[in-house]
């Protein structure tokens, strides 16, 4: 539906997807599509994938809503797809997360995994972003930043990421305390 509304903005839909992609939402909530196709099929997902979806779509909710969210008035149809990417598939993915998968899903040892994403995502946003001048959140625009304040803002969202999957950690360990159901992811 967003390649369909950003179609004629971008000149074709194949564009209009392929830029799509420069924003983290977008890489989070593809990934949660393949995931939960994924599972829906039968198939098995390591922990340490579902618990760095799970933090990244926390994160997305998080940042859009907090930091992002007053400078953006989507109407119509966009209204829709944004509360789907920012609020309605995150919540249905940590929930699930949360409350289907095995109690030991929720190990210490996984929270390092939290950080592949945002790491491969912020190579992929500072090399887009110095090629073509676009950078899709304020918080790593290098041209506006300068290389000092980028590295301390790359910083910040790596602790910030490896706080909030702790916090998830915790919240899992407290959710997870009675039965569950026989998933295998």
């Amino acid at each position: 539906m967003q390649t369909t509304i950003n179609d004629d903005r971008d000149g074709s839909a194949l564009v209009a997807f392929a830029l799509l992609f420069r924003f983290f939402t977008i890489w989070s909530n593809f990934a949660a599509g393949l995931v939960m196709g994924w599972i829906a099929s039968g198939r098995h997902i390591p922990r340490a994938a579902l618990f760095a979806l799970a933090t990244a779509l926390t994160i997305v909710a998080l940042v859009y809503w907090a930091l992002l969210a007053a400078d953006h008035h989507p109407v119509g149809l966009d209204w829709w797809t944004n509360l789907a990417f920012h609020g309605l598939i995150p919540a249905g993915v940590i929930g699930w997360w949360m409350v289907v998968t095995r109690h030991d899903a929720a190990r210490w040892a996984l929270l390092p995994f939290v950080m592949i994403a945002p790491v491969i995502y912020t190579m992929f946003a500072l090399g887009y972003g110095e090629l073509t001048g676009f950078y899709a959140y304020f918080f790593l625009d290098k041209s506006a930043l300068g290389w000092g304040q980028l590295l301390a803002n790359i910083a910040g969202l790596a602790l910030f990421f490896m706080a909030m999957g702790a916090a998830l950690m915790g919240i899992r360990s407290l959710v997870g305390r009675g039965p569950r159901p026989s998933v295998a992811a």
